[in-house]
């Protein structure tokens, strides 16, 4: 095992969203080694709802994202800009992207944190800024699976309730498409 500690991973509104319609955030961040941290602009602003299909009523309903718990257990930290570089990195981005994801980056390349986003625009300012790394919905769940021997039907249960609740369905350029294709249709 390696000394080297792990870089906190910050989820940016995509992720959050995504991890929360699967069912199994909990599960799946007390299963990695590193640290969760959420903005509270992503929290307070942006990852507000996923929505859900009820069968009783066959009707779209929307639920309301509850981070509160994972908090409380210590498995997502709330972090917030709190210096004048973290607040001038964010203004230079927000001119390129969203708040949110402008918030996630800023953070992380000041404190060194891992960006988890689904976000093409910001994977692309990422990609362009040597200092931060990205990882994304699928590798987390991947990891998670793989961590857990979590069965494969479990996997597309939890695969199956993003693409529905989160509406994420990764693009064919996404390094894990394959895996997801194969798990979603298996």
């Amino acid at each position: 095992m390696s000394d080297i500690p792990l870089a906190p991973i910050i989820l940016d509104a995509s992720c959050v969203l995504n991890l929360y319609a699967s069912g199994r955030f909990k599960d799946i961040a007390e299963s990695l080694p590193e640290q969760l941290i959420v903005s509270d602009y992503v929290v307070e602003r942006e990852a507000l709802f996923v929505t859900y299909r009820d069968s009783e009523q066959d009707e779209e309903k929307r639920r309301t994202v509850d981070l509160n718990p994972l908090v409380a257990t210590g498995l997502i930290e709330v972090i917030s800009i709190d210096s004048n570089e973290e607040q001038e990195t964010f203004v230079d981005l927000a001119a390129e992207m969203d708040d949110g994801e402008a918030i996630t980056i800023s953070l992380a390349e000041h404190r060194g944190c891992c960006v988890a986003t689904d976000d093409q625009k910001a994977l692309k300012v990422i990609a362009e800024r040597a200092l931060i790394q990205a990882t994304s919905t699928l590798e987390l769940v991947k990891r998670w699976a793989e961590s857990r021997n979590v069965l494969r039907t479990e996997v597309k249960s939890v695969l199956a309730l993003i693409l529905e609740s989160a509406s994420y369905y990764p693009g064919e350029r996404h390094p894990l498409y394959s895996w997801w294709r194969d798990m979603i249709s298996k």
